[in-house]
């Protein structure tokens, strides 16, 4: 999930989520995923360009925690997709 605490504070019933993929097309803003514990099928990337808000029934597992520097990368790709400085 990809949100504020405060959003998920007022919209508890709503979740922001980045949608993954497996497969590699070498796009730079499909940022792949690394993390201690993370339980993924193989090689797995963050499609940053489709953010997605969904109800948080639709969310049933914790797939692992993506490394801090993984998260800056998706991060950046979020500000730019949103015109953020």
């Amino acid at each position: 999930m990809i949100a504020s605490d405060l959003y998920l504070e007022q919209a508890d019933t709503l979740a922001i989520i980045v949608p993954c993929t497996t497969r590699d097309r070498g796009w730079p803003n499909h940022v792949r995923l690394t993390g201690q514990n993370l339980n993924l099928p193989g090689e797995t990337y963050a499609m940053t360009e489709q953010p997605r808000t969904v109800t948080r029934e639709r969310l049933f597992d914790i797939a692992g925690v993506i490394d801090v520097a993984v998260m800056r990368e998706v991060d950046q790709w979020l500000r730019d997709f949103i015109a953020l400085p």
